[in-house]
């Protein structure tokens, strides 16, 4: 049977009255892997299929904002803002076949809300009620009364007893509320400032616990048995553990580490495991004591882009429900998920993609990808998962070690914490240029030729770039010149001829300057082609004595008022000569230009050697394994990124297409607009404060288009984000800055171990 696609409507009765659920089904397709004698039972084993749940008591379901289940039972909380102001908190609640549906309303606003809302078990709730305002009644002693009180609501919502918390709090001292739970016994517990506080069924206070392990900003968690478990950061230990409480003596017992990065999970309970993790990558279950956490769900494989998940209510492993964003709108959403029999799930080619965290660009286009691919399926490894609290490099180690052994993804999604250079090196990427070439509808010389050079490797194109960005330097024109690229004696003399006090580039120290330097001119000093290195150089020397006329440190007091009132205009009057500039759009450029400087700029570069101190830096970075057995599998996942349709919406960076950043330059020659409460598109203007001078920003000239459009043309040089390669500059750097060593004994240690490091990693 195949599901695949299928979109159904279902209708589930609410009750007595004939309400109703309405269901319409998201048209999620279900199709896995399994073509060419690849192993995917387990990609099989996690696939769900997801409904819209509409609840028909909700009109807007942007409202929904806790969905739960508490002994077999359904519960949902909406709050509906009125016009004249306040709100309506609407409580539902319903058996899971629909049966006995009840509805209670709460009229908040009028200086009262209701928070911390518990079903009492008896078809009312607990909750807590803050009522606030102004006691005016002696107008030389007004008075803002903040009082807090656990109350009772019956089944039609009305107030059985008010019971107050905060009337025995000293003057002065807040009123803090941590959690509210209902015990086994019928008792409230509330955890305060103060402490655990138990509370009858009657309202009345029963005793004050102090808890014996200091627990603030713990969450308390009650599993399926009754017990109550605390969520909390361990400073000892460095990490979030859960503990059971003995809510008689206060006391903690057990410790409990969620295996992995535990901060990383949102945690939920329900029925079968202790706890249920929603994750970067899908559901887990996880039972205090497990040494490894259990995936139920996959959101990939589910063809579902991850959600934001609020709330997480299950039934059992084959049926979780979540409150959720709608992937396209971004609003409230509530999934019904079921769980597909592996049987049923198509089979296809498998393809893998393994990432140190996982674009969410990215992750929608694989999804979209699976959905339309007749014959391939993309499955995920973020070995950002594998990081731990101990260790935050413990996933980019076993990447490293997993491509090592031959285990190496169809895909990579690169970023600056990856080794790349030591990739390329290794011979571990295909090149991408035969793949353009063959292709019908793409054509290679319809994107920018700099950035693909930038990115090549002995003529060929390893790593797919779809947008970038420049990082770069800016200066006024009077100062700097009009063409781009300088030296460090250029940059000195222009320098001289400033009044004392003003500065390079502000708030900037030695290692700071060091490592930008780097970033930005790092391949004048190394060739990872040959492996080649050159830090013993004049030119680094230089690099290394300019470093060190900056202050080793920037301390607090360096931001001092008068620095945030001079802030905006310290680079039109002067008082800084440079500005480090991410170009990522021609606006950015626009907007520094005529905001910042308030005249002609430069886009000069950082100061080097041979005078190309810009760098590209990539926003997305792909490449295809040399070992893939599925490489046209792979090419028809990596073109798309190529692709007009992709290249015209790219919502941060530049993109790679001459027509789509072109395209870009006209709009920049426009007034910016926004849509009015009628759908008309309204011009208005972009403004910059210049102290209290309003400045309008002007849309660009079609002579500043292309300047930009040249400048981008211009830059052919990689930034180096190599994490090693900087530590080990500045390491060694520290001695000469210290006053320790001499600059050209340190140069001649530092040329000594990165010519190690790059014969290590080539």
């Amino acid at each position: 049977m195949e599901v695949r696609g299928k979109v159904e409507r279902q209708v589930f009765c609410m009750g007595k009255k004939g309400i109703g659920f309405l269901v319409g089904i998201m048209a999620l397709a279900l199709a896995a892997c399994g073509k060419g004698g690849e192993d995917i039972s387990a990609s099989k084993d996690y696939v769900y299929k997801a409904e819209a749940v509409q609840l028909e008591e909700v009109e807007d379901m942007s409202t929904l904002s806790r969905f739960y289940i508490r002994d077999g039972r359904m519960y949902a909380v909406c709050y509906n803002w009125q016009e004249e102001g306040g709100a309506v908190m609407t409580l539902l609640s319903r058996n899971p076949d629909g049966s006995d549906f009840e509805k209670i309303e709460l009229r908040t606003g009028d200086n009262r809300s209701y928070s911390q809302e518990v079903p009492d078990g008896k078809g009312g709730y607990y909750a807590v009620l803050n009522e606030y305002g102004y006691d005016e009644s002696d107008p030389d002693n007004v008075i803002f009364e903040d009082n807090y009180y656990l109350v009772r609501l019956d089944e039609s919502g009305q107030e059985l007893w008010k019971s107050p918390l905060n009337e025995d709090i000293p003057e002065g001292e807040g009123y803090w509320l941590q959690w509210m739970r209902l015990l086994g016994d019928g008792r409230i517990a509330l955890m305060e400032g103060r402490g655990l506080r138990l509370y009858g069924e009657d309202g009345n206070l029963i005793k004050t616990v102090e808890p014996k392990t200091d627990i603030e900003s713990s969450e308390a968690y009650q599993l399926a048995n009754g017990d109550l478990v605390l969520y909390f950061y361990n400073s000892a230990s460095n990490e979030f553990v859960l503990s059971r409480l003995d809510v008689e003596t206060g006391e903690i017992s057990d410790s409990y580490t969620i295996p992995g990065n535990s901060g990383s999970y949102s945690l939920y309970t329900g029925n079968g495991y202790d706890f249920y993790l929603v994750g970067n990558t899908g559901i887990y279950g996880y039972n205090l004591g497990d040494e490894a956490t259990t995936l139920l769900m996959n959101f990939i494989d589910s063809d579902m882009v991850y959600p934001y998940v609020n709330s997480l209510a299950v039934v059992n492993e084959k049926e979780i429900y979540a409150l959720s964003s709608d992937e396209m709108t971004g609003e409230n959403v509530l999934l019904r998920m079921t769980k597909v029999d592996p049987e049923d799930v198509e089979d296809k080619t498998l393809l893998t993609l393994a990432c140190y965290g996982l674009d969410w660009d990215v992750r929608g286009q694989i999804v979209e990808f699976n959905k339309s691919s007749g014959d391939y399926r993309i499955q995920i490894t973020d070995y950002s998962q594998f990081d731990t609290m101990d260790d935050y490099m413990a996933g980019i180690t076993r990447l490293n070690t997993d491509i090592a052994s031959g285990k190496v993804p169809d895909i990579l999604l690169l970023n600056n914490q990856l080794p790349v250079s030591s990739y390329l090196a290794k011979g571990l990427f295909e090149d991408l240029y035969p793949y353009i070439e063959k292709d019908g509808e793409l054509n290679r010389e319809d994107y920018l030729q700099n950035i693909l050079e930038a990115y090549e490797t002995d003529g060929r194109l390893y790593r797919l770039t779809p947008s970038f960005i420049i990082q770069t330097v800016a200066g006024k024109t009077k100062d700097v010149g009009a063409e781009p690229g300088w030296t460090l004696k250029e940059l000195r003399a222009v320098m001289a001829s400033k009044p004392e006090g003003v500065q390079y580039f502000d708030g900037m120290d030695r290692n700071g300057i060091l490592r930008s330097s780097i970033q930005m001119t790092g391949e004048e000093f190394i060739d990872w082609d040959s492996g080649k290195c050159s830090f013993d150089s004049e030119g680094f020397l230089s690099l290394l004595e300019f470093a060190n006329e900056f202050p080793e440190t920037i301390g607090e007091d360096y931001y001092t008022e008068e620095y945030w009132n001079t802030y905006p205009v310290m680079w039109r009057e002067g008082k800084v000569l440079l500005m480090m500039m991410y170009l990522d759009s021609f606006s950015s450029y626009n907007s520094i230009k005529k905001g910042s400087f308030g005249e002609d700029i430069t886009l000069i570069g950082f100061p080097a050697e041979d005078g190309n101190g810009a760098a590209v830096s990539a926003t997305l970075e792909l490449a295809m394994s040399s070992k893939s057995k599925n490489k046209e599998g792979v090419w028809q996942f990596l073109r798309y990124f190529l692709t007009d349709e992709y290249q015209s919406k790219i919502g941060y960076g530049l993109p790679l297409s001459i027509e789509s950043i072109e395209a870009l330059g006209q709009e920049a020659m426009k007034r910016p607009v926004y849509e009015d409460e009628t759908g008309a598109l309204v011009e208005y203007d972009e403004t910059f404060y210049a102290g209290d001078v309003e400045v309008v920003i002007t849309p660009m000239t079609q002579e500043e288009v292309d300047e930009v459009l040249d400048y981008i043309r211009s830059v052919n040089r990689v930034y180096t984000y190599d994490e090693e390669l900087v530590g080990i500059i500045q390491e060694e750097a520290a001695a000469y800055f210290a006053g320790q060593k001499k600059v050209k004994d340190v140069a001649d240690i530092i040329q000594s171990r990165v010519q190690i490091y790059v014969n290590e990693n080539r």
